[in-house]
């Protein structure tokens, strides 16, 4: 491939064929980067071809001096980061979803890494949260208590205890969200709505 700066420069003009070769050269290994979040091949080829047409759409805005493969990767994360949000809040789409991730767990390999890492994240997350929002957590969430029942057990107002689950079940979603794969994402929001 030519310098990156010479095609970029011929794409911002609008040359097809210099973002036909921009496209060839990051594909593959942009196709993988995504991959590894969403674990679903077909996906992950959807989201490729989503990044590069956004590419395509904002190429005046490219900058040819700066590095083309970090802009390139932000847009493709910043992309995987909206559609994990339009999984969780899509009622169509996460239950075509769920209904993959909510097979029995020991049915296949895959499934039960799934649940272990969905396990291992959410334990992740709970340890890193401060001590009373976790414990409203735990009695709201683990043992089922009302909020009132919650705000009465630990001397606090109702409202504490709505705004501790909120952001609680934020940072949960967020972390888990951060660290692990979209699907796992998917099944922490599922967890968490329900």
């Amino acid at each position: 491939m030519p310098s990156d700066e010479e095609v970029l420069i011929k794409m911002k003009q609008g040359d097809e064929a210099a973002f036909s070769t921009i496209y060839r050269h990051y594909h593959a290994s942009l196709y993988i980067y995504l991959l590894r979040f969403c674990k679903i091949p077909s996906l992950a080829e959807d989201l490729v071809h989503d990044v590069f047409l956004k590419i395509w759409e904002i190429r005046d805005r490219i900058n040819p001096q700066l590095s083309f493969s970090g802009y390139l990767y932000r847009i493709a994360r910043n992309h995987v980061i909206k559609t994990i949000d339009k999984l969780a809040t899509d009622q169509a789409m996460r239950e075509q979803l769920f209904a993959q991730l909510n097979e029995p767990v020991s049915s296949t390999p895959e499934q039960m890494v799934r649940a272990k890492e969905y396990d291992r994240l959410f334990q992740e997350a709970l340890a890193q949260m401060p001590p009373q929002r976790l414990r409203v957590f735990q009695l709201c969430r683990q043992e089922g208590k009302s909020y009132d029942e919650t705000a009465q057990l630990l001397g606090i107002s109702r409202n504490a205890v709505k705004k501790h689950m909120v952001l609680g079940m934020r940072f949960i979603y967020e972390y888990v969200h951060r660290y692990g794969d979209i699907m796992v994402a998917v099944y922490v929001a599922q967890n968490l709505l329900s």
